[in-house]
C-alpha cells in the first residue's frame, strides 16, 4: 500500500517540518569537548594553510617584480 502524500502546500510544509525534527533527532551531537577539539584543528589546518599561501605569494611576488622590473 503506497503512503498518502499531502496535498497542500501548508500540508506539504508541515510533513517537510516533522521530517526534519525526526531526522535531527538522529543527529549524533558532539559535546563540548569534541566541538572544541575539533574548532582547534580547523583554525590549526586554516592557520597553516594562510601562511602556506602567503609564503608563496610572497615568493611569486618578488619572481615577478625581477622578471619584468
Amino acid at each position: 500500500m503506497q503512503q498518502r502524500k499531502p496535498q497542500g502546500r501548508i500540508a506539504r510544509l508541515r510533513e517537510f517540518i516533522r521530517g526534519v525534527r525526526s531526522e535531527l533527532r538522529k543527529v549524533n551531537w558532539p559535546n563540548r569537548d569534541q566541538l572544541r577539539q575539533s574548532t582547534l584543528v580547523v583554525l590549526i589546518v586554516v592557520v597553516t594553510l594562510g601562511v602556506y599561501v602567503a609564503a608563496w605569494d610572497f615568493v611569486f611576488n618578488n619572481l615577478a617584480r625581477l622578471i619584468f622590473l
